[in-house]
């Protein structure tokens, strides 16, 4: 039995301490009515006087203790996910997991290929320049001044492709197209750059127009237009009608495209 006080009260417990003593200091208004009971309520108001035990709620031992609590009750595997809550597992945005899912292809695929071998060249492939235009027109005339102007040397017999240095880094193939249909077809696939030689004295020719529609199906390269011939027109303002009416029907020809 207690008796109320409203003051704090020392109990003293014999065998413990350094004078074999305990003082045990009791909350206000409590005090053993008899000695008798003095040991057993010291050591109940003790118990009372420590601090609770807290659960651990992070490491690794509080996450066994959940994953051992989701198993028991049934809620750590995925399928009980899906039966106690489908809406949570269901697609919520077409549009989202058509990029997940692309996403993670992507990645899977990255993954088997084979990485690539650097095979670009140190130096670049030479610039391929054709010169076409109909026979007796001047083409291995602009061929051999062309080869004169970068390498200082004269060529009389020039029996096919000629490739020479025009700087450091720059290499020109030079080829002339033949009048056979074959030849405009196989060059028209594969120039960079198309000098089209056209007689001023006489105008347009056909193999100037088959040229040009074979590059509409083949591959449209870089066009530029010579005029060769000027020498025989005296008159310099028939010379200078000539030069315009030819660019005119140059570009509508070029630029139709």
């Amino acid at each position: 039995q207690l008796k109320p006080r409203n003051q704090r009260v020392c109990v003293s417990v014999p065998g413990g301490g350094s004078e074999g003593r305990t003082h045990t200091v009791l909350p206000a208004g409590l005090e053993p009515a008899s000695g008798s009971d003095t040991r057993s309520f010291a050591r109940t108001a003790m118990e009372e006087s420590k601090k609770k035990h807290r659960q651990r709620h992070s490491g690794p031992k509080a996450a066994r203790k959940k994953q051992k609590r989701l198993r028991d009750m049934g809620a750590g595997d995925e399928d009980g996910a899906r039966e106690r809550n489908p809406k949570a597992f269901t697609v919520q945005s077409a549009v989202r997991m058509a990029k997940t899912f692309h996403r993670a292809q992507d990645l899977k695929t990255k993954k088997h290929h084979i990485p690539l071998v650097d095979r670009t060249p140190l130096e670049p492939p030479p610039i391929v320049v054709v010169v076409v235009g109909p026979p007796k027109v001047g083409k291995s005339t602009l061929i051999r001044c062309l080869i004169q102007n970068f390498t200082k040397q004269k060529l009389t017999d020039i029996r096919g492709p000629v490739t020479i240095i025009a700087g450091k880094k720059r290499r020109l193939s030079i080829i002339e197209c033949g009048n056979d249909i074959n030849s405009m077809i196989d060059l028209a696939k594969v120039a960079d750059l198309v000098l089209m030689l056209t007689d001023a004295s006489f105008g347009f020719e056909m193999e100037t127009f088959e040229f040009l529609n074979i590059c509409q199906v083949h591959g449209f390269p870089k066009i530029m237009g010579v005029l060769t011939h000027l020498d025989t027109i005296k008159n310099n303002k028939q010379l200078k009608k000539t030069k315009k009416r030819l660019k005119h029907r140059f570009w509508t020809e070029v630029y139709q495209v």
